[in-house]
C-alpha cells in the first residue's frame, strides 16, 4: 500500500503539468483524443467480445463518490496509460474544478429519413420550410460490423431551431409537438467541448490523482463483471428522489455539457441489457416473451448508437430518456437467462437496425408508426390485427374504421393482448371521464385560448381505429389536435388514441365532461409486450412474436 500511495503522488506532478501519452495506431494518443473518442461512434469489445456500452448514470455533480468492492486501477488516461492502484471497499470522491461549460447548438428533430430514401429529405425541407422553418439536416450514426455482421445504425435528422440554448430549444420543441405532433427528439451539435480538472481522493487513503477532463477507474483485468461499484445519489427513474445503486464494468469520469462532473458506466451490452428487460417486462412473464422483449431492448441499444446523445461523452442515458438501466441489484435469474439464450441477437430490416418501438397493451391492432408521430412511415412498424391469422375477424381485415368502431370495442375475438397471462391485460379495454378544463388548460399551454367548448368532432383515425387528428370547437376559436401521441395529452394523458368520446353539456349548451370507451395502453406502434407475452402462453416463440409485430423483418446473430 505504501508504494501506491507513492507512486500515485508522484504521479500527480506529471498529470497535472500534462498529459501521459500513449501510442495507439503508430501514433502518441493525447488527453484530448482521449475525450474525443468518448463522443465517437465506435465500437469497443469486452474480454468475452461483447460490445462495449457507454451508459450516463449520473451528471451534473460538483462531486460524486464510489465505493468499489475489489481494488482498483485509476487510469488518467485510460487502458495502456499510467496505473494507480487503490485498495477495495474505500469512499472514493471524485470532484471537478476550474471547468468550463460546452458550446453547442440545439436543434430539434421534425423527422427522421432513412439513409436509403435521402431523396425524401427534400420534401421534408419543403414542408417545414412552408410551416416557416429554415430546415437543417444531419446524417448520423454509422455502419458498423461485429465479427463480420454487419449493421447500420445511419438516419438523417431533419432539424429546425438551431438554438444557443437548450431551454430555446424546449421552447421549440412544446410548441411543434403541440401544433404538429411531433416525437420531439432533440440533437445537440457540439461546437467546443466541456472542459474541468478532475480529483480524486480517497477516504483515509493518502492518495490524490488529478487530470483534465477525463478519468478512468477500472477493476483488475478479468475482474470487471465481478466488481460492484455503490454509487448513493442516483435520481430515481420512475418517481422523484434519489437512491443508492450498484454498478459493475468501469466508470469513466468526464465533465459533462454544463462543466460539471458525469459519471458513466462502461460494461458490455449483454451486461446493460440484464438490468434493462426487468424494467421492461414482468420478469414472472413466459419465457420467449422474456426473449422477445430482450430482442428489443438489444436493438434499442444498437439503434441508438452514433445516434442519440451526440454531443455527450456516452452512448445512452440510464434513465427513462433512453433506457432505465437500474445496475446490478435490479437483475433478475429469468430476465437474465432471456438475455443470454437470445446473446447477439437483433432485428435488421435489410442491413438497417430496426427500431424496435413497443407499447404495453395495443388493444387487438397495432398502428403505423406516421399515424403517432409525424414522421417517416416505416415499412416494419405497420398497423395489423393482433390475433393469429386463422382468427382474424374478417369485418376489420382493413382496419377499424369510424363506423366499425363500435363493433371493434365490442368484440370479443381472441386477441393476444386479451388474454395474456398478465396483469396488462387488465387494460384492454377502460373507460375514464375528463373534465373540460383539462383539454382547455393544455390548449392555453400551448398557445391556444379556445374558451368554453362547444363541441367535439373526429376528423381522422388510423388504421387501428386510434384518432389522428380530433377538433375542439371553441367560444373564441377553434383547435385542430394532430396526431395520436398529442390527443392523449390533450386530456391529461389518456391510455391510448383508441377511444370513443361522449360528453356532457351544461344549461347553456358547453361541454362539461368527456365520457371515454378506449382499449389498449400506449401508441400501439410495434410489439404489443401484453400480446407477446400472450403469443408466448400459446407457444409460438420468440422469433414467431417478433415476425408478427415487425413485419419483413431478420433475426440475426451479430455475436
Amino acid at each position: 500500500m505504501t508504494s501506491s500511495r507513492t507512486l500515485a503522488i508522484a504521479l500527480l506532478l506529471v498529470l497535472v503539468a500534462g498529459p501521459l501519452t500513449a501510442s495507439a495506431q503508430g501514433r502518441e494518443m493525447s488527453t484530448a483524443d482521449r475525450v474525443a473518442m468518448l463522443y465517437a461512434p465506435q465500437l469497443n469489445f469486452t474480454r468475452d467480445g461483447d460490445p462495449l456500452i457507454r451508459l450516463g448514470i449520473l451528471e451534473g455533480r460538483d462531486s460524486v463518490e464510489f465505493t468499489p468492492t475489489q481494488p482498483i486501477r485509476v487510469m488518467p488516461h485510460g487502458e495502456g496509460g499510467a496505473e494507480i492502484h487503490l485498495p477495495a471497499n474505500t469512499t472514493y470522491t471524485v470532484s471537478i474544478t476550474d471547468s468550463r461549460a460546452g458550446e453547442y447548438k440545439h436543434w430539434v428533430v421534425v423527422d427522421r429519413v432513412s439513409v436509403d430514401k435521402r431523396a425524401r429529405v427534400d420534401d421534408v425541407n419543403r414542408q417545414w420550410t412552408q410551416r416557416g422553418y429554415i430546415p437543417e439536416s444531419f446524417e448520423v450514426g454509422g455502419l458498423f460490423a461485429v465479427h463480420g455482421q454487419l449493421f447500420d445504425s445511419r438516419v438523417i435528422l431533419v432539424c429546425v431551431g438551431g438554438t444557443a440554448t437548450l431551454a430555446e430549444a424546449n421552447k421549440i420543441r412544446a410548441q411543434l409537438e403541440a401544433r404538429y405532433g411531433i416525437a420531439g427528439a432533440m440533437h445537440s451539435e457540439r461546437l467546443k467541448f466541456p472542459s474541468g480538472l478532475l480529483t480524486l481522493k480517497g477516504k483515509g487513503v493518502d492518495v490524490t490523482v488529478q487530470h483534465r477532463d477525463v478519468m478512468w477507474a477500472s477493476a483488475m483485468p478479468g475482474k470487471e463483471e465481478t466488481i460492484a461499484y455503490t454509487i448513493p445519489n442516483i435520481r430515481k427513474s420512475y418517481e422523484r428522489g434519489e437512491e443508492t445503486r450498484r454498478y459493475t464494468g468501469s466508470l469513466i469520469f468526464a465533465a459533462d455539457r454544463n462543466g460539471k462532473v458525469v459519471v458513466i458506466n462502461s460494461l458490455g451490452a449483454e451486461k446493460v441489457l440484464k438490468g434493462v428487460v426487468p424494467a421492461e417486462v414482468y420478469a414472472s412473464a413466459p419465457e420467449n416473451a422474456l426473449q422477445a422483449q430482450a430482442i428489443a431492448a438489444r436493438n434499442e441499444i444498437f439503434a441508438a448508437i452514433g445516434v442519440r446523445n451526440l454531443a455527450d461523452p456516452y452512448m445512452l442515458r440510464a434513465d427513462v430518456y433512453d433506457q432505465v438501466y437500474g445496475g446490478i441489484d435490479v437483475e433478475h435469474p429469468r430476465t437474465s437467462a432471456a438475455v443470454e439464450a437470445t446473446r447477439g441477437e437483433v432485428m435488421l430490416y435489410g442491413t438497417q437496425i430496426v427500431n424496435a418501438v413497443y407499447s404495453s397493451n395495443a388493444a387487438g391492432f397495432t398502428e403505423n408508426n406516421e399515424n403517432v408521430w409525424d414522421a417517416e412511415p416505416r415499412p416494419h412498424l405497420r398497423g395489423k390485427l393482433d390475433t393469429a391469422a386463422a382468427n382474424l375477424p374478417a369485418q376489420f381485415k382493413g382496419g377499424v374504421t369510424e363506423a366499425k368502431l363500435e363493433a371493434f370495442l365490442a368484440s370479443d375475438f381472441p386477441a393476444y393482448s386479451k388474454d395474456a397471462p398478465v396483469g396488462s391485460a387488465a387494460l384492454y379495454r377502460w373507460t375514464r371521464t375528463v373534465e373540460a378544463k383539462t383539454p382547455i388548460a393544455w390548449l392555453k399551454e400551448a398557445g391556444h385560448d379556445i374558451g368554453r367548448i362547444k363541441d367535439v368532432k373526429v376528423l381522422s383515425r388510423g388504421v387501428s381505429g386510434r384518432v389522428i387528428r380530433f377538433e375542439l370547437k371553441g367560444e373564441k376559436s377553434d383547435a385542430v389536435i394532430e396526431r395520436e401521441l398529442n390527443v392523449r395529452r390533450l386530456f391529461g394523458g389518456l391510455r391510448s388514441g383508441l377511444f370513443i368520446v361522449t360528453f356532457d353539456r351544461d344549461k347553456n349548451g358547453f361541454v362539461t365532461n368527456f365520457h371515454f370507451r378506449g382499449g389498449g395502453f400506449g401508441h400501439g406502434v410495434g410489439m404489443c409486450q401484453t400480446g407477446a407475452v400472450g403469443m408466448a402462453a400459446k407457444g409460438h416463440s420468440h422469433k414467431e412474436i417478433l415476425l408478427h409485430y415487425y413485419q419483413g423483418i431478420g433475426i440475426r446473430k451479430l455475436y
